[in-house]
């Protein structure tokens, strides 16, 4: 009990286990999603090109809403746009899965629905991002943010496995079924949330436009928060679209599997991140989170070389799984630094900015497989590592307030 409740101190608080619930189910739609979606586009398309092109629509919501997600967090109940958020998804899942299920689905229709997904995401993403402050002490949100971290790796495990099998067990339209009826959990459980630990909300004394300037102006200007994007974005867009928009490519071309192995090779990354998310947990008690973070980076980058290299499946799982561990451990630290920098009027905002990840994600989708179809899969791979690695250390070197970056500084500080 004394080391649950040393590590595992944020589920001593019953709202924050609620939203936390919330978190497995709508990972498990996203991942569910991911594997599905990629299998159906490849499947029609037979075009690495295509499929990255797809995947990257999600970057256009994320990057032109997410400011505005920032201003709804800090002018409206955070509860029911979440809730709002995932009722979109739903019924474009179960639109979806009709077109499926009665074999009238086009490329068009997905680009469409990525998009709209993408919507759902921007305010999903800054939502449950800000009301992890309002379900835990201030002293809690390191380890409330690694516990999100071990749910969404947990669900990345299950999830793709669970997507591959089911494609060939009973078709993907059941699997967009599926997603639909877990984010309609997911809303159920945002509504009645409870937020006991958040700060009073003040009148807005500014425009819309002006908070979101304010906002934009800040992760700029803030070294901390400048470097916190910089460091967050190198995977996203370099390293993490290897993971997601090439899985199809490499079990088809290269391991020469179905579905059952794009489920293998998804679900060990997943496994490996819930080892990171484990880690994550004891990381967020180390000091020196800027140390943290460019281990995480060049560890994945390094991983994902030893992965595209593999001659075998067992060796290319293996390598994926150490991906998985790294890319947690810097995801978790990343975004615990760049919300805890921030002041409590700005929260909201800063925390916008986290969707712009999954929109470097998408739009990495998008080289990432154009880069595959020029070079091959193989090597694409490997370039776009070490050009992560490059820019990590670069970044490093430069950097003073990322090397000198203390959690106990932003632990003490409450703004």
């Amino acid at each position: 009990m004394s080391f649950l409740a040393t590590h595992f101190s944020a589920l001593r608080h019953p709202h924050f286990r609620r939203l936390w619930i919330g978190t497995f189910c709508s990972t498990a739609g996203q991942w569910v999603q991911s594997a599905t979606l990629g299998w159906v586009v490849y499947d029609l398309t037979q075009s690495s090109a295509l499929l990255g092109a797809v995947l990257s629509m999600r970057a256009i919501p994320m990057l032109l809403l997410a400011p505005v997600s920032g201003v709804v967090a800090e002018r409206y109940d955070r509860r029911y746009a979440l809730a709002l958020s995932q009722l979109v998804v739903v019924f474009i899942s179960f639109a979806i899965a009709l077109g499926l299920a009665l074999h009238r689905l086009q490329v068009w229709h997905l680009f469409a629905f990525t998009l709209l997904a993408g919507v759902g995401m921007v305010f999903d993403r800054t939502m449950r991002n800000t009301l992890v402050f309002g379900t835990v002490p201030r002293a809690d949100v390191a380890n409330a943010v690694a516990l999100n971290s071990i749910a969404f790796s947990l669900m990345r495990t299950a999830g793709p496995a669970a997507a591959g099998f089911l494609i060939a067990w009973v078709g993907a339209a059941w699997n967009f079924t599926l997603q639909g009826l877990l984010y309609l959990c997911v809303a159920a459980l945002a509504i009645t949330l409870v937020t006991p630990h958040e700060e009073p909300r003040r009148a807005p004394a500014k425009s819309a436009r002006a908070d979101m300037l304010e906002g934009l102006r800040y992760a700029v200007t803030d070294p901390v928060a400048r470097t916190m994007l910089l460091l967050g974005m190198v995977p996203a867009f370099l390293l993490i679209p290897s993971l997601s928009a090439l899985m199809p490519v490499f079990a088809v071309q290269v391991f020469k599997t179905g579905p059952e192995g794009l489920g293998l090779l998804l679900s060990s990354v997943g496994a490996g991140g819930v080892l990171g998310g484990i880690a994550s947990v004891w990381t967020a008690r180390i000091d020196r989170i800027g140390v943290t973070q460019l281990t995480a980076v060049l560890t994945f980058a390094g991983a994902l070389v030893g992965f595209a290299l593999s001659t075998s499946m067992p060796m290319a799982m293996a390598f994926l799984f150490i991906a998985g561990i790294a890319e947690m451990v810097n995801m978790s630290s990343n975004h615990t630094a760049l919300q805890m920098s921030a002041p409590q009027a700005l929260r909201g905002r800063v925390a916008s900015l986290l969707p712009m990840f999954p929109a470097m994600m998408a739009l990495g989708g998008l080289s990432t497989g154009l880069c595959a179809d020029f070079l091959g899969p193989s090597h694409a791979v490997v370039a776009l590592s070490v050009l992560g690695a490059m820019i990590a250390i670069v970044a490093w070197l430069r950097s003073s307030a990322l090397r000198g970056l203390r959690l106990s500084k932003l632990v003490g500080t409450p703004h």
